[in-house]
């Protein structure tokens, strides 16, 4: 008995203390990195910056052209030629009549999104990747974004959930389908607001997150001169500060 008791101490004794310490906290990431996407190119009003402007920024950058738009092959040719990333900016809903069921895919909605999903990739030849423009009602039905994701899958497309919706499914749905995905973590502006100010209050809690977490998606509008600015000024500084900008294709998994 005394051996045998002897024998279970030395074993408890011989576990790592590693084993039994709390966990600490995960490093600091060394080179963290950020993808800045910027959405809607392909519609470009007066008062926005030119096209031109956003394609002379250094940094790398993720260029999402809508189909569909009075600009969007125009705007593809100069993304890629600019070596900006291009995706798809890909719509549902409200844009495609609809209908979501709850508990199944409709036929006509899988015919509607692949009629588009067709049309997207022969408008703008090039993209490696799709991200969702607004869809909120779409992004949070399971069944048309499980039928979405067969028909993403083999264009070899990489996707990302812009999370318009807090309940949205689609990144959960692009994984499940073995997609290389990732979620935006916060926009940079919204139609409300958009101030340089706005911006760089919400690209400095990005490069917070990618710091802790090693990688953070944000997107931002191409429309807004508060966000050009924004992102002109701020992203060579935080570059030189160690922080990495990178294309989307960069972060996800």
């Amino acid at each position: 008995m005394k051996n045998r008791a002897a024998a279970v101490l030395l074993a408890v004794l011989a576990v790592p203390v590693s084993a039994a310490a709390p966990r600490r906290p995960p490093a600091p990431a060394a080179h963290p990195r950020v993808a800045v996407i910027l959405d809607d190119f392909g519609l470009t009003y007066k008062a926005n910056p030119p096209d031109e402007v956003w394609m002379k920024l250094d940094e790398p950058l993720t260029f999402a052209v809508m189909p569909e738009s009075p600009l969007t092959r125009q705007a593809a040719r100069a993304t890629l030629a600019a070596g900006k990333q291009l995706i798809i900016h890909y719509p549902f809903d409200p844009f495609q009549r609809l209908k979501l069921p709850k508990d199944r895919v409709a036929p006509a909605d899988v015919a509607s999104v692949r009629r588009l999903l067709e049309k997207s990739r022969k408008e703008i030849p090039g993209a490696v990747g799709l991200n969702n423009h607004r869809s909120y009602r779409a992004t949070m039905n399971r069944p048309l974004m499980d039928a979405f994701m067969k028909l993403l899958k083999p264009t070899g497309l990489y996707f990302v959930d812009a999370r318009v919706s807090a309940h949205t499914v689609a990144y959960a749905a692009a994984r499940a389908a073995g997609i290389p995905s990732a979620e935006n973590y916060m926009f940079l502006d919204t139609a409300q607001v958009h101030t340089k100010a706005f911006c760089e209050k919400h690209l400095a809690e990005a490069v917070a997150l990618a710091r802790r977490r090693g990688s953070a998606v944000v997107i931002g509008h191409h429309y807004f001169h508060g966000t050009f600015d924004c992102l002109k000024e701020a992203m060579p500084r935080y570059a030189a500060q160690g922080v990495l900008f990178v294309h989307a294709s960069e972060v996800v998994r």
